[in-house]
């Protein structure tokens, strides 16, 4: 579909059955790259209308903690829309970092729909039948809210 680079970071963007799923590769270790990475992936988002976005960083243990308040200060200087709407999946260390709750406090406080996962298979299933706001789909018998009726 689709594939980005700034400043070592590297996005490649698929059609994906629950929306869109973005990898993740490279570095983002300044706050150029990773205002430049989430300002493309809102793009990718508002461009495609995706329902939903499965992230899948393949930096390993690459990560680097992140200050929840250098987050929300950056979150707060872009407009990132597009992504307000959609349910986002994160799979990748950032659910096994120190601090790694707190950040995602963060998002959700932003508005983001948004939640960290260590397997792929595991955010899939929260993307498509989880807790995140979105109605349940006819015929989605296996939702949530479709369980809960019977």
């Amino acid at each position: 579909m689709g594939y980005w680079t700034s400043d070592g970071c590297h996005l490649l963007f698929q059609t994906h059955a629950v929306g869109l799923r973005v990898e993740l590769s490279g570095e983002i270790a300044t706050a150029q790259a990773r205002r430049a990475s989430w300002t493309r992936l809102a793009e990718e988002v508002g461009r495609t209308g995706a329902a939903a976005v499965l992230a899948v960083d393949l930096r390993g243990q690459a990560l680097e903690p992140t200050e929840p308040a250098r987050t929300q200060a950056l979150l707060g200087s872009m407009d990132i829309a597009a992504l307000l709407s959609v349910p986002l999946a994160y799979v990748g260390p950032w659910a096994r970092l120190p601090g790694g709750e707190a950040l995602n406090q963060v998002l959700i406080e932003r508005g983001l729909h948004v939640q960290a996962f260590d397997d792929e298979a595991a955010a899939e299933r929260w993307l498509r039948y989880g807790e995140h706001g979105r109605v349940a789909r006819p015929g989605d018998h296996f939702s949530t809210k479709a369980r809960s009726n019977t």
